[in-house]
């Protein structure tokens, strides 16, 4: 499940490389990644974290405190991780949008007669 955004990612970075950034299909792709990954690892894996915390304390069958707090330990990196990345595609989409505004910014302003007088 927490894969799921990485076929996005896949064709995310096959359209870059064959320059078809442009497309409209380069954004919906481009959405579509950003949303499996907050909804697989930001949302769903935060629910699974509170729910592999709950069972650790709550736990029935006996677990080693090391083996418990490795677990523990393991968890905490990895959603970092999953925070951490997922602030990194925000900050991505971010510049490639602003990026996309100022190309047609610029294209627009190379359209237009501009008189000198």
């Amino acid at each position: 499940m927490f894969e799921v955004s990485t076929l996005f990612l896949n064709i995310h970075l096959t359209f870059e490389d064959c320059g078809l950034k442009d497309y409209i299909l380069y954004y919906i792709n481009g959405m579509a990644l950003v949303s499996s990954f907050f909804f697989a690892r930001v949302v769903y894996g935060t629910i699974l974290s509170i729910n592999v915390w709950r069972e650790l304390a709550n736990s029935s069958v006996p677990i080693s405190a090391f083996a418990a707090n490795t677990i523990r330990l393991a968890n905490i990196v990895l959603m970092g991780l999953s925070y951490y990345w997922f602030s990194v595609v925000i900050m991505t989409a971010k510049r490639n949008a602003l990026d996309a505004d100022l190309i047609r910014a610029l294209e627009e302003m190379d359209n237009k007669d501009i008189k000198v007088e």
